[in-house]
C-alpha cells in the first residue's frame, strides 16, 4: 500500500506522517517513511540545491525535472522494491506536488507536469492520499512560531501559495475516490486517530478481499 501526504508547507503532513508510521510500528504493520525531495542519497543532494542553494538561480522548468528526477530515482531504489515486498510505503509528497507547485504555481502546463510524472514514477499510484487543507495565513503563522528559516520554495509570495492551494484541490477533483481531505487545523492527536483508522481499514479490507 502506498499512502501519500499532500498540501502547503506548515500544515501539518509532515507531522502526521512521522505519527502515522510510528503508530502503524505499534500495531505491527510493517512500513517505511519518506521524504520527497529525498529519500535517496542522489535524492538528498537534488533536495539541497533545490531547497537551500540560494546562490544558483534555477528556471521553473529546471526545477521540475530536478524534483522529477529525485522522484524516479525514489521509486526505483525505495518505493517498487518495499511495495514488491508488501511493506507499507508512507511518502511526505508525490507528483501531486509538481502538479500544484511547478504547474499551478509556477505555470508548466499541467499536462506536460503529468507525462513526466506518469515516466518518472513507473506509472506507480497511491492508494490513498490525505490533503491538509490550511489557509496561507494559518501556515505561515505556524512555520514562524517554529523558527524554521524558509527554504527556497517557501519565500514564494502570497499568490504563488495560493496558486498552490488551488492546484491540490484540482488533483482532488480529478480523483475523488483516492484522496481523503483532512482540515490542518484540527488537534494534532484527532487528526492523527482519523488518519489512522482511515488506513487501518484500509489494510483490513485488503487483507479480506486481496489486493
Amino acid at each position: 500500500m502506498l499512502i501519500v501526504f499532500e498540501g502547503i508547507d506548515g500544515s501539518g503532513k509532515t507531522t502526521q506522517a512521522e505519527l502515522l508510521s510510528k503508530r502503524l510500528n505499534g500495531e505491527g504493520v510493517l512500513n517505511a517513511i519518506m521524504r520527497e525531495p529525498g529519500g535517496t542519497p542522489l535524492g538528498e543532494g537534488i533536495r539541497e540545491i533545490l531547497l537551500h542553494r540560494s546562490d544558483m538561480k534555477i528556471s521553473r522548468i529546471t526545477e521540475f525535472l530536478l524534483f522529477s528526477a529525485s522522484r524516479a530515482q525514489l521509486t526505483e531504489e525505495k518505493i517498487l522494491p518495499l511495495l514488491n515486498s508488501g511493506v507499507v510505503v508512507i511518502v511526505d509528497r508525490f507528483f501531486y506536488s509538481s502538479i500544484a507547485y511547478q504547474g499551478f504555481g509556477r505555470g508548466i502546463p499541467v499536462s506536460e507536469i503529468e507525462s513526466v510524472n506518469h515516466f518518472a514514477t513507473q506509472n506507480v499510484i497511491p492508494d490513498v492520499v490525505f490533503l491538509f487543507e490550511l489557509d496561507i495565513e494559518s501556515a505561515l503563522e505556524r512555520r514562524s512560531l517554529s523558527g524554521k528559516a524558509a527554504d527556497r520554495i517557501e519565500k514564494g509570495e502570497m499568490e504563488f501559495f495560493q496558486r498552490v492551494i488551488d492546484g491540490f484541490a484540482y488533483c482532488a477533483e480529478q480523483e475523488p475516490n483516492r484522496f481523503v481531505t483532512v482540515d490542518g487545523r484540527e488537534p494534532i492527536d484527532v487528526l492523527s486517530e482519523e488518519i489512522f483508522q482511515n488506513v487501518m481499514n484500509r489494510i483490513k479490507k485488503v487483507k479480506e478481499n486481496g489486493p
